[in-house]
């Protein structure tokens, strides 16, 4: 039967898994591909991995296996052999996990900031990262999940998350646009390569610049490319979905800003979610 687990992979030694932004997006695709279709939250740390899944029994011992094995050859550390997989019990029980799951950095004083982690959720629960990581969707099983509530448990203002206009994108310019790309599709930072979600961020930043008004000179020396590969991204297919996932992701990292400007980033802890039912 059918259920969810809370699956744990952790880290020999509890050695640093991944210690580059590379590695950790990497990971996040490796996720993606090995257990997105049946994943409803993920967390990666320092040195542990939680997964959140939506299977039988003997699905989650695969899954677990399966992720442990497809992150070995890009681990800094090697994953301990065995993996904890707990049962979810109830309703309320995935409602502290969803805090819990956006609340790791600060949890084991990790100094990043929570709502732009690489190895957190948070990002693909909002729409501002598109690689498939979350197959399932939260509402399903927690019907009164707000994206809100979730901003709240980052730090940030409950107003809804609008994504980053023209003028916005044209004022940050070109090489926050090619960051944002890559962040929202889990590569680089580099974009430079020919795998198909590298050409795919470079399409969808090529697009967004000049739909903003940003130079293709400018734009080429951000990505560090020629001006013809600019050009031709302008005319790739790129889907709706990706270019908002940029847009968004623009729109979170300004958000950031402003509200750590405000005051000094923590996540308060008088922001429960409070999602489900009795």
């Amino acid at each position: 039967m059918e259920r969810l687990w809370h699956l744990t992979l952790v880290a020999t030694g509890r050695g640093t898994i991944f210690r580059t932004e590379e590695g950790l997006r990497c990971a996040v695709r490796t996720l993606a591909e090995t257990a997105g279709a049946r994943m409803l939250l993920f967390s990666i740390v320092d040195d542990h991995v939680h997964v959140v899944v939506c299977c039988d029994r003997k699905q989650a011992g695969r899954i677990a296996r399966s992720i442990s094995l497809a992150l070995r050859p890009t681990t800094d550390v090697p994953i301990r052999r065995g993996t904890d997989v707990r049962s979810i019990e109830s309703r309320s029980h995935l409602q502290s996990l969803v805090r819990y799951h956006l609340t790791q950095l600060p949890h084991h004083g990790v100094s990043a900031d929570p709502a732009l982690w690489t190895g957190s959720c948070f990002q693909d629960l909002i729409g501002a990262r598109r690689v498939g990581v979350l197959g399932l969707s939260l509402h399903t099983f927690l019907p009164r999940f707000r994206i809100e509530e979730a901003m709240a448990v980052v730090g940030l203002p409950t107003a809804p998350l609008v994504p980053a206009a023209d003028r916005l994108v044209r004022a940050l310019g070109a090489a926050r646009l090619v960051a944002a790309a890559g962040a929202a599709l889990a590569v680089g930072p580099s974009l430079a390569g020919r795998g198909s979600p590298l050409v795919t961020a470079r399409a969808a930043a090529s697009q967004l610049a000049a739909t903003a008004g940003i130079s293709t000179i400018d734009l080429a020396d951000a990505m560090g490319t020629r001006l013809r590969n600019v050009q031709r991204g302008t005319q790739a297919e790129v889907e709706d979905g990706v270019l908002l996932a940029v847009r968004l992701r623009m729109a979170l990292e300004q958000a950031v800003e402003e509200a750590r400007s405000k005051a000094p980033r923590r996540v308060p802890e008088s922001s429960g979610l409070t999602t489900s039912g009795s």
